[in-house]
């Protein structure tokens, strides 16, 4: 899904694991959504990705797993059907297993998430 970010930009968010129900954060099914961010120059990234991966990556980009969040079924059906975020194209499987086992590995996860996600 596509998420505002900036004056005149968006964010490409890939949903990578969920459904969840945590009793702590309600009875709702929670997912773990992961934003898409620009690769910098001369750093290593846990799971880079090219612009092969998705239609909307125009050049080099990363999992940015140290922003990855948890989100529930309802915030997310409301928020793309008022049009504040919309739908995008799905990863294809191979990318999103890459993208997972990279979570899975990941040192810059939020703990939160490692702790009632993982």
């Amino acid at each position: 899904m596509y998420i505002p970010s900036g004056p005149k930009g968006e964010h490409l968010f890939v949903v990578i694991l969920g459904p969840k129900l945590l009793s702590s954060y309600g009875q709702q099914e929670l997912y773990v959504i992961v934003p898409i961010c620009s690769a910098i120059p001369n750093i290593e990234h846990e799971c880079p990705l090219d612009p092969s991966c998705h239609p909307f990556l125009r050049h080099d980009s990363y999992a940015d797993f140290s922003n990855a969040q948890i989100r529930n079924k309802s915030d997310l059906c409301e928020y793309v059907a008022k049009s504040l975020w919309r739908a995008g194209e799905d990863v294809s499987a191979a990318v999103l297993n890459r993208i997972t086992e990279s979570l899975f590995k990941s040192k810059r996860i939020p703990r939160y998430i490692k702790r009632d996600f993982l």
